[in-house]
């Protein structure tokens, strides 16, 4: 019974090891097979089509030709009138027959479609000219009037000194002071004496302080800046004055 299993059991072994060689056979030549076939038969391009793809294409057209110049309409040219200048020496392109006798005269010239004209002139001017116009000017030139001399520059008069007491009635506009932070913790007051040059206008132009202390001449000057006057006159002009302004620095 034991042997007959042995047997069996070889049987099928060997049936197994047969069948997987063949599988691999018919698996290898299918593939062989889809290698090999395609080598031999394929398709070849038509000759047509690629000799079609080799050749260059024709190049373009040439370009056409220039229109022809318009016929001309055979109407006559306009001579050319030479301007010769009086001046100046120019050789004889041939010997004369005849030679004119000397003459005291000016020649006369023609310039443009003028006869008369003068050298340097332009083309297409008046017969004879215009009286007091210029050899080379504009067509049909005038003289004009000369243009009238400008004004004089306002002459700049001196300032004048005045009195405190008279500025200090033309004051239009005043400006108190600040009192400085640090001359306030320092206990310092008293007075600022500026000298101020105040212009036409009205208006202080310029300000030097004459007498002070360190810590409120800035302060007077910044405020005496900003003040107004009234126009000083001279004679019913307005004058540029100099006078004295009185700053007064007072702790409460």
């Amino acid at each position: 019974m034991f042997e007959d299993i042995q047997e069996m059991g070889k049987s099928d072994t060997a049936r197994r090891l047969l069948s997987g060689v063949v599988a691999i056979a018919l698996e290898g030549a299918l593939v062989l097979a889809m290698v090999v076939v395609p080598l031999i038969f394929f398709n070849v391009l038509p000759e047509g089509e690629l000799l079609t793809f080799l050749i260059a294409p024709p190049p373009p057209p040439p370009a056409p030709p220039p229109p022809a110049p318009p016929a001309s309409s055979g109407g006559r040219v306009a001579p050319k009138v030479a301007v010769v200048d009086p001046n100046s020496f120019v050789a004889p392109t041939e010997i004369p027959k005849d030679i004119a006798p000397p003459s005291d005269e000016s020649p006369i010239i023609g310039v443009g479609n003028i006869v008369g004209g003068i050298p340097g002139g332009v083309v297409g001017g008046i017969a004879g000219g215009v009286p007091g116009g210029v050899v080379g000017g504009l067509i049909a030139g005038t003289p004009t009037a000369a243009p009238p001399p400008p004004p004089p520059p306002p002459k700049r008069r001196d300032a004048i000194k005045v009195g405190g007491n008279v500025m200090e009635s033309r004051l239009i506009r005043k400006i108190e002071p600040t009192y400085p932070e640090l001359a306030k913790r320092a206990r310092v007051q008293g007075r600022v004496i500026l000298v101020v040059n105040v212009d036409e206008e009205g208006n202080v132009s310029d300000i030097k302080v004459s007498s002070g202390h360190p810590l409120l001449n800035d302060a007077a000057i910044n405020a005496v800046k900003q003040w107004k006057y009234s126009p000083t006159l001279l004679n019913g002009e307005p004058v540029p004055v100099i006078a004295t302004v009185t700053v007064i620095f007072n702790l409460k």
